[in-house]
């Protein structure tokens, strides 16, 4: 088994942990390869990705995984986890766990962005928010909203979410979003600050194409999975739809997500 070892640093405050996964590696028999964010490109063939972090991390990675097929034993060194499987304190179990078999599948589906001509993917959401700026008078973003090819609504407010099953429990669920089971095959799309009680939340299926336009002079920023990709100007749309690929996760085979919903969300308190 080959095991690809991801540690971010950043989340590291205690320098014990770095010690112990490798402890636990050289321990358990893992034939580990230790990569750093800059090795994450290309086709790299491996059995698992251990990625110590917390969610932004998983994130940040997630598409290297997916494209490659590997399954992400996630492990926590961040405040809330709710993307990984096993506490900073669980290392060697999770190891264990992970080379006796005992993990099960989690698999999660992604949204490919096409925006400005380039392609984009993303495992939580696409945000689509107004633009603060001194010299805009103006303080209501319009967001067309069609699925595959029909108008679905005019959102005015601050903008829009358009979450995976996965990034339903993110930002969409603050703004009072609908939370959607992992194995449903389907999106949804979030109003922020609507300014019309009719504005809902909408679930539509995963083979859908959706298309989001701004109409007035104003423009919104774009963000993927929390990081701004560009600026999206009036006229201008972008287009969502499932990607090619998914995301695996391993998980305990006694995860529960319910269980996992209110102990994370009770943790982020």
């Amino acid at each position: 088994m080959k095991v690809l070892l991801y540690v971010n640093q950043e989340k590291i405050l205690d320098e014990s942990l770095n010690k112990a996964i490798i402890s636990a590696c050289e321990k358990i028999g893992v034939d580990y390869q230790i990569v750093e964010k800059a090795d994450l490109t290309g086709n790299i063939v491996a059995d698992t990705f251990v990625c110590v972090g917390g969610d932004g991390t998983i994130l940040s990675t997630a598409q290297f995984a997916g494209e490659n097929n590997i399954p992400i034993l996630g492990i926590n060194a961040g405040k809330v986890g709710f993307l990984t499987e096993f506490e900073g304190d669980e290392v060697e179990k999770a190891l264990s766990e992970l080379v006796s078999g005992n993990l099960k599948i989690d698999e999660r589906i992604n949204m490919e962005v096409t925006f400005k001509g380039e392609k984009y993917h993303a495992l939580n959401d696409v945000v689509i928010q107004r633009i603060y700026r001194e010299n805009v008078s103006r303080m209501i973003l319009n967001v067309k909203v069609d699925i595959d090819g029909n108008f679905v609504d005019q959102i005015a407010g601050d903008g829009i979410i358009v979450s995976t099953p996965t990034g339903s429990t993110a930002y969409s669920l603050s703004a009072g979003g609908a939370i959607l089971a992992p194995g449903i095959q389907a999106f949804s799309m979030t109003p922020l600050s609507a300014h019309s009680l009719h504005n809902r939340p909408v679930i539509f299926s995963a083979d859908s194409v959706c298309e989001a336009e701004i109409v007035g002079e104003v423009s919104a920023c774009v963000f993927l999975d929390g990081k701004l990709i560009g600026v999206l100007d009036e006229g201008e749309k972008i287009s969502i739809k499932k990607a090619k690929y998914n995301t695996v996760f391993l998980r305990k085979n006694d995860s529960n997500f319910y269980n996992r919903l209110i102990e994370k969300l009770k943790r982020n308190k």
